[in-house]
């Protein structure tokens, strides 16, 4: 009796320990730093590096995020998605503050990753500049 249980003891240890050396790497939050940009509202527009910038996005995997611009922020929810074979980020935002919100639509932006793994905007589509993030 004494052994059987025992036996159990060693049964239920071993069954939760996870024995796989490589296992699946955990979602975790990720950091958008601004990395350039291309001008709206003109045709062809050059890309401008930007370098030393506070303009940062930072997503948690609980599906919230947050926004800065320096010293002022924002902060909402945000959804992944692939659609048309690309990566793409719908940012919500919890409040309307116009001058901190870079997308078409007054309280949501969206954005893709693009071939070169940059988190890239939208705003374009609306005269707006079109942002690219490097992640950090």
């Amino acid at each position: 009796m004494k052994n059987l249980i025992l036996f159990l003891i060693f049964t239920v240890f071993a069954c939760s320990c996870d024995f796989n050396d490589y296992p699946e790497p955990r979602e975790s939050d990720q950091k958008w730093v601004i990395a350039g940009y291309q001008e709206g509202g003109i045709s062809n527009p050059s890309y401008i590096t930007v370098r030393d910038s506070a303009f940062v996005y930072s997503l948690s995997s609980d599906g919230t995020f947050r926004k800065s611009i320096g010293k002022k922020g924002i902060s909402g929810t945000y959804e992944e998605r692939l659609e048309d074979g690309l990566r793409k980020f719908l940012f919500h935002y919890e409040s309307v503050d116009a001058h901190l919100i870079h997308g078409c639509k007054k309280d949501q932006e969206e954005y893709f990753l693009n071939s070169q793994g940059q988190l890239t905007g939208t705003w374009n589509a609306c005269d707006g500049a079109k942002l690219y993030f490097d992640k950090q």
